[in-house]
């Protein structure tokens, strides 16, 4: 729906969401209040976005698409399926503890209705969770993780555990690092999976 060469225009009504959203709520925050903290016309949201629902799945696209972007480059570093899983870990939390106001968003304002929820499930959670049931299927064939357990089970509990933690560290209001999490995190997944 944009134009060329409005990219960053587009990239400014995002952040400028992210900010109103976790900050008044996806309900209470209006399509003005997005464009004004923007510095655009309320009008020119709608060049961009269909609606404030678009914008809310928008902005949880960009946060996967970077999660999976980096992930791939991350993961191509790594040789052995318990690399990998500890790199999914650590940037799976650094990602996420970088920005409160987004993942209030992800963590919280998104999950207050089945129809988000129904969309996010066929997005790109769907191209994480294959990501991760392939690094679980990798390790099983290289005889350190369980080989009774499912790989999509497995990758959905995955994700689970980093879900809660990122959950946590959002409600707590602790001035915590999310990334200090990680190694009672990879010590779990490990536990879990037979390692």
């Amino acid at each position: 729906m944009a134009r060329n060469g409005d990219g960053s225009k587009r990239e400014r009504i995002l952040d400028a969401a992210v900010v109103e959203i976790a900050r008044r709520g996806y309900h209470s925050t209006t399509v003005a209040m997005i464009a004004k903290r923007a510095g655009v016309a309320d009008g020119t949201i709608y060049l961009y976005f269909k609606n404030k629902e678009q914008l809310l799945f928008s902005l949880f696209d960009r946060a996967m698409g970077r999660f999976i972007s980096e992930g791939k480059a991350s993961l191509e570093q790594a040789a052995s399926a318990r690399e990998k899983l500890i790199r999914i870990v650590e940037l799976h939390l650094t990602l996420v503890g970088q920005d409160r106001d987004l993942a209030i968003i992800t963590q919280v304002e998104l999950r207050h209705s089945l129809h988000f929820m129904d969309q996010l499930s066929r997005t790109l959670v769907g191209e994480y969770l294959g990501i991760l049931a392939q690094v679980v299927i990798q390790g099983q064939q290289e005889g350190d993780f369980r080989s009774d357990l499912d790989p999509v089970f497995a990758a959905k509990s995955i994700f689970g555990v980093l879900d809660e933690m990122a959950t946590d560290w959002i409600l707590s209001h602790r001035n915590t690092r999310l990334e200090s999490k990680s190694a009672s995190v990879v010590e779990f997944l490990f536990g879990g999976l037979g390692c």
